[in-house]
C-alpha cells in the first residue's frame, strides 16, 4: 500500500474472516460464531462483535458480547441496576454478587432464543474507498470504532482501529521494529 491507494479497502477484514449471522438465528449459534475467531496463547477471542444479515444478505445489524450476555442471562439488567443501597460504597460498590445464584441459573434454557430481538441496528457504514485518515476522523467522531464496509450496497468487510493503527504503525510512521 502506498499513499496512492490508502484507502480503507486495502486493510478491512473481509466478511468471510470475520462473524456474522443470519438474524434468524440462535444464541447458541452466536456463542459458537464468537468461538471460532480465536487467536493467541490463551485462545482469547478475537472479536467482540457480530454482525447480523437478513435472509437476502443484507446488512440489518450488529450483536455484542454483552448483547448476548444479557439475551442468555436477561436478570444481568436487573443485578447491574440494584441502586443505592446503605453501607460502605466503597467496599461494596453494588449487591450484584448477591444475585448470582439466582441469575445464572437459568443461563442455559435461553440458548434457542432467537437473536433477532437483541441485535442492534447499523448506524454507521463507510465505503470501500473512503480514505484512511478520513475513515480514522468519522470513527472518532462517532466514538464508533468497528465499523462495517460496503461496496456497491453490499457488506464486504470490517473496519476496526487496530487495522488503522496497525497501517499508521507500520506504513505511514515507519516506526522500527526491535
Amino acid at each position: 500500500m502506498n499513499n496512492e491507494t490508502s484507502v480503507i479497502r486495502d486493510i478491512i477484514i473481509p466478511l468471510d474472516r470475520y462473524p456474522h449471522l443470519n438474524e434468524n438465528q440462535t444464541l447458541q449459534e452466536a456463542i459458537q460464531a464468537f468461538m471460532a475467531f480465536r487467536a493467541g496463547e490463551q485462545d482469547r477471542l478475537r472479536y467482540a462483535e457480530l454482525l447480523v444479515v437478513n435472509d437476502q444478505n443484507q446488512l440489518v445489524g450488529k450483536l455484542s458480547l454483552i448483547d448476548i450476555l444479557h439475551g442468555l442471562v436477561p436478570r444481568l439488567v436487573d443485578a447491574s441496576g440494584s441502586g443505592k443501597f446503605e453501607g460502605k460504597d466503597t467496599e461494596y460498590p453494588n449487591l450484584a454478587h448477591l444475585y448470582e445464584e439466582k441469575t445464572f441459573a437459568g443461563c442455559g434454557k435461553n440458548q434457542e432464543k432467537s437473536i433477532k430481538p437483541l441485535q442492534r441496528t447499523i448506524k454507521f457504514s463507510l465505503p470501500a474507498d473512503t480514505p484512511i485518515l478520513k475513515a480514522l476522523v468519522m470513527m472518532t467522531h462517532r466514538n464508533d470504532f468497528n465499523v462495517p464496509v460496503t461496496e456497491n450496497g453490499n457488506i464486504i468487510g470490517v473496519l476496526r482501529l487496530e487495522e488503522i493503527f496497525n497501517a499508521m504503525c507500520t506504513i505511514y510512521c515507519s516506526l522500527e521494529q526491535k
